[in-house]
């Protein structure tokens, strides 16, 4: 187990960018993000997590929370878009997408957060006190 980044983006419309999993049956969403690497900031991780994930460049805002998730920090972003178009990025979900395996960024409003199981369960507070101003 490693830390992680995690990047939070809204769009203009008030929805918030996450990733939409089904893996050994469950069916779930994610906040983009993953490990950070030897030698790598938190900050970094989190600009290159959301490449590699969701296609998008990113520049970080600033940290908005830092949690212990699993015996593991999890170090989370508040990101503003710089480029790209939102799709599954070239990174290992890309490489590992499949039937058994699926990954789908998607836009999801606000409203609409507590219809989606993200986990932890932790962050639908975070992510909602985030996107209304927070």
């Amino acid at each position: 187990m490693r830390a992680r980044a995690v990047g939070i983006l809204f769009n203009p419309h008030g929805e918030v960018l996450l990733m939409r999993r089904r893996k050994e049956g469950r069916v779930y969403a994610t906040l983009p993000g993953g490990g950070i690497e030897p030698g790598e900031t938190p900050e970094g991780a989190c600009v290159r997590e959301m490449l590699e994930e969701v296609n998008l460049v990113v520049e970080v805002i600033r940290e908005v929370l830092t949690l212990e998730n699993l015996g593991n920090s999890e170090h989370y972003f508040l990101t503003r878009l710089l480029s790209g178009e939102m799709r599954l990025g070239d990174g290992p979900e890309g490489v590992r997408h499949s039937d058994e395996n699926w990954y789908s960024p998607e836009w999801v409003p606000l409203r609409r957060l507590d219809e989606v199981n993200l986990v932890p369960e932790g962050v639908r507070g975070l992510v909602r006190e985030v996107g209304e101003g927070g």
